[in-house]
């Protein structure tokens, strides 16, 4: 009689398989959710740099055409054709009010990280004393996922205006 090889497997492979993958399953779980959390992250970040440069572009385009400022809390800029602007911060938000006739006529809001902590501020009361914005990192500790861009942001008033007085000049 002829013995004939065993077939299936033991009970000694079959626990040495599922050991390995169950290795290779928890292995891979850890992987994606470091994946999601930098996505997330990633995300949030383009989203901030967003929110600043749409913030810096408006800002110089309403300083640039201004004829007056006045900074406090916040930013009051008032431009040729009796518009004006005011840009005000309530945390996390920079929020940007257009106004005409004491009515207001567009609003725009830029989101901030939440442990950010901006202040506008100006040098000297000259004219063409530049407006600062600077934002940077609350005090508080926070998890460095969730560090905001810092950011100081320099426009000057009535740019356009002594452009164009320049320009007129032979």
């Amino acid at each position: 009689m002829r013995r004939r090889p065993p077939r299936g497997k033991t009970l000694l492979e079959a626990v040495i398989i599922i050991s390995l993958m169950a290795l290779v399953v928890g292995m891979s779980a850890t992987s994606l959710a470091t994946l999601f959390r930098l996505r997330h992250q990633m995300s949030r970040d383009s989203e901030q740099a967003a929110a600043l440069a749409r913030l810096a572009t408006r800002l110089r385009l309403d300083a640039h055409e201004a004829v007056t400022v006045a900074v406090d809390e916040g930013c009051l800029l008032t431009l040729p054709d009796g518009r004006t602007i005011q840009y005000t911060i309530a945390a996390p938000n920079i929020v940007r009010e257009v106004k005409r006739d004491g009515g207001m006529v567009h609003r725009d809001r830029f989101v901030l990280a939440r442990s950010a902590a901006a202040a506008f501020s100006r040098e000297g009361d000259s004219p063409s004393a530049p407006v600062r914005l600077s934002i940077r990192p609350m005090e508080v500790r926070t998890r460095k996922t969730e560090m905001p861009r810092t950011t100081t942001i320099e426009v000057v008033i009535g740019l356009n205006r002594a452009l164009a007085q320049t320009e007129k000049r032979p």
